[in-house]
């Protein structure tokens, strides 16, 4: 089982130049071009053959790298809840850190600073030769963040991000650079934040992993199946309630809320039937799901985006990848393996670590390094040109991929 890097994007690529070379270059060369490691195969750990084992391997793997350290900052936003932002810290960053690139970190469903998949990119970022900074944004409720208003995660709503990225920008220098990175529902967060900010974006580049995009389609085919819907769909809804029980005293405050429907929920869908949808407002859950897709938004983003997703990842099913609206925007790249599962990528036999943490290193890298020719708030200053590169057709490798690992996906 070896798979390597399938690119799909747009015909006339954005052009893109860097602040090192000066070279402008079509943003798919661009980053092929500085990212040396996308070229490289990936064979994935021998006995996790399958995106069910990489995934389930995934919620195991706690790493936790003794080089990654952060200091909590809690940020009050509009409507009176708080927001945690947990930055690193280390010895490289101390003192006037206002010039210093930052890259914006969304996490998983109910993740946060803790999480492995987050721990393995930041410490090669924040490390020699680059030193750079990161910053954790958290979802209400999680991280072990207190809430002041009974609303927890809402994988829809932008408003945070947006408020948060203000905070951020207003604490840097002009011209810092941010570059975003978002996993799982946090990737699909950003993703729609970028589509709806369109060239307003305060983030100058963009990386989304393991993205769901569709999450009605996603959240329906985790239905389908008796073992997905225990497996996944009951996992995430189990952790959203450990979430919900931890704040209970706030949550019981609001008057939709009847805890013991919450509790009792079995799927994804039962908790949100029982307490997202009635928290945000939305009729139905289905409702909910379709105003959260970021397939929506993908074609009106504006800054240079990569997104990786795995074809056999179990939680974030391709069937959700907009294939066409990613084609016809010259400022998104997508990246396809045949294999690794849901966040996970492992290789090697004794001691699996994640093979896609370099390759999100480097592409961060190349993100901040891109020249912005524009003031923040107004219009970007970059044109289209046509590609040197040639890729087969999406219709024929998606059905390609697909036919090789959609045996592991039921």
């Amino acid at each position: 089982m070896i798979s390597s890097f399938k690119l799909f994007h747009h015909d006339q690529p954005v052009e893109v130049t860097s602040n090192d070379t000066k070279v402008a270059l079509p943003f798919v060369d661009y980053i092929t071009s500085s990212c040396p490691s996308l070229s490289a195969t990936y064979t994935p750990t021998p006995y996790l053959f399958n995106g069910h084992l990489q995934t389930i391997y995934s919620s195991f793997y706690k790493y936790q790298s003794p080089n990654v350290n952060y200091e909590r900052e809690l940020v009050t936003m509009n409507d009176g809840a708080q927001v945690a932002l947990d930055w690193t810290v280390g010895e490289k960053q101390l003192g006037d850190d206002s010039k210093t690139p930052v890259l914006v970190v969304l996490h998983g469903l109910t993740g946060g600073s803790h999480e492995s998949y987050i721990q393995g990119v930041l410490e090669k970022v924040i490390q020699a030769p680059h030193y750079y900074r990161g910053v954790v944004m958290h979802s209400r409720g999680c991280g072990f963040t207190e809430i002041t208003t009974p609303q927890t995660i809402n994988g829809a709503s932008t408003s945070d991000l947006r408020q948060t990225l203000v905070h951020i920008r207003n604490k840097l220098a002009p011209d810092t650079p941010m570059v975003g990175i978002g996993f799982s529902l946090g990737s699909n967060i950003l993703v729609k934040y970028l589509g709806e900010e369109k060239e307003n974006s305060l983030l100058q580049g963009a990386i989304s992993v393991g993205n769901p995009y569709d999450t009605l389609a996603c959240v329906n085919y985790l239905d389908a199946t008796l073992f997905r819907r225990k497996v996944y769909s009951g996992t995430m809804a189990n952790n959203l309630k450990k979430i919900f029980i931890r704040h209970m005293h706030m949550m019981k405050k609001h008057p939709e809320i009847v805890p013991e429907e919450v509790l009792s929920a079995a799927t994804i869908r039962d908790y949100d039937n029982a307490c997202t949808k009635k928290v945000f407002g939305y009729s139905t859950p289905n409702n909910y799901y379709r105003d959260g897709s970021s397939s929506r938004f993908i074609e009106h983003v504006r800054v240079p985006l990569v997104c990786i997703n795995a074809l056999d990842d179990p939680v974030s099913s391709p069937l959700g990848i907009p294939w066409d609206e990613i084609k016809v925007n010259p400022y998104v790249l997508l990246t396809t393996t045949d294999y690794g599962g849901h966040l996970a990528w492992f290789e090697s036999l004794l001691s699996p670590s994640r093979w896609i943490d370099l390759r999100l290193a480097e592409i961060t890298v190349a993100l901040f390094k891109v020249k912005r020719n524009r003031v923040y708030g107004g219009p970007p200053q970059i044109a289209l040109v046509s590609s040197s590169s040639s890729f087969p057709s999406i219709d024929h490798e998606l059905s390609k991929s697909l036919k090789l690992v959609w045996g592991y996906l039921d």
